[in-house]
């Protein structure tokens, strides 16, 4: 496709997007669904400079394997202004270069790894925050406590994690479980008790935190929990969750009086009905905001290197969606546009600003 391709004056602004829409990781779907919603609502008002915005999503179930097909049909198929929102580490690893030799715009990637953050790739930004970020957050956020357990994956997720967790606390942590993939979480909390752990970050899919939550609250066994994933833990944990402190972008669905969030609620009802609202779908619509008011700095009939110059304009941070805590701010440096995050704390089922 031509790098320089540029939208007609009045002819929709597309973007293509892999997600997984089915299988066990069809949860992230639900980002593309709220995204989509909140197109739906600016093209009824005009679209951006008079284009509407079609975010069109190929389902690769989260299996890199099927991914290359997905973004390859995609680029035949559609006149595309680049891709937006594509979910998850191992798939888009396995089109990244295709898209950044192509000098395709690869916009809000879904993920936070350091293989997608380093190095720079002018087409492109991640989504989220770095899991290092995150990492280094919360363990600043407990650097006095003098024994210090972390529960993860075995893969590079897992370490993207330690090692900010590492350099927030100044040290290695005393007690880490690495697990394997469908391994059980139980052992791994009975050995960081045995440590004497205090505080213990658990960085797992949000089902499993709960577990270790509440596996360790039955043995007595209560540190002060840090998490990777807050999305969903009050409804998993009830009062069991009440302290827990994570790190997060996004304002969250759980317990919020935001009225930005009582919006998001009334968004997804008209637009998505089937769509549960959580943290995902906030998130969905927030990087769609974002996508609204790049289009609107990057200016009528936009062509992909007007959106990526579009991007430079966000180095000053100072332009939020109300869905955010933080501001985006363009790295010069490296491809993210979140590099910082707020600490919450679950309170009276809310997660409110942990200071």
């Amino acid at each position: 496709m031509d790098a320089g391709f540029t939208v007609a004056p009045g002819q929709p602004i597309r973007f293509g997007c892999h997600a997984p829409l089915s299988g066990p990781m069809a949860m992230f779907g639900e980002i593309a669904a709220a995204a989509q919603a909140l197109f739906a609502e600016v093209n009824a008002a005009g679209g951006v400079h008079g284009h509407a915005i079609e975010l069109i999503v190929g389902d690769d179930r989260y299996d890199p394997a099927a991914t290359p097909g997905v973004v390859e049909r995609l680029l035949a198929e559609h006149a595309l202004s680049g891709f937006l929102m594509c979910v998850g580490t191992p798939p888009h690893l396995t089109v990244i270069d295709r898209l950044t030799a192509a000098q395709i715009p690869d916009l809000a990637v879904v993920t936070g790894a350091s293989s997608m953050a380093e190095p720079a790739r002018p087409n492109m930004f991640v989504a989220n925050v770095p899991y290092e970020a995150n990492g280094r957050a919360l363990g600043r956020h407990v650097a006095g406590v003098a024994c210090v357990g972390a529960i993860t994956y075995d893969t590079d997720f897992g370490r993207d994690w330690i090692a900010g967790f590492a350099a927030g606390l100044g040290r290695a942590p005393e007690c880490v479980q690495w697990l394997a993939p469908g391994e059980p979480i139980e052992p791994a909390v009975e050995r960081v008790q045995a440590s004497g752990a205090a505080a213990v970050l658990a960085v797992v899919r949000p089902e499993q935190e709960a577990q270790a939550i509440r596996h360790a609250a039955g043995r007595g066994f209560r540190p002060r929990w840090l998490v990777g994933f807050v999305d969903g833990l009050d409804a998993m944990l009830g009062a069991l969750g009440e302290g827990i402190v994570g790190s997060h972008w996004l304002h969250m669905a759980e317990g919020a009086d935001s009225p930005a969030i009582a919006a998001h609620r009334a968004l997804m009802a008209r637009r998505a009905p089937r769509s549960e609202v959580t943290g995902t779908t906030v998130g969905g619509q927030a990087l769609a905001e974002l996508t609204v008011e790049l289009l609107r700095r990057a200016g009528p009939s936009p062509s992909r290197s007007a959106v990526l110059a579009a991007l430079d304009t966000f180095e000053k941070g100072d332009w939020r969606s109300p869905l955010m805590r933080v501001s985006p701010r363009k790295d010069r440096r490296r491809p993210v546009i979140f590099g910082e995050v707020a600490l919450l704390r679950l309170t009276a089922g809310a997660w409110v600003e942990a200071l």
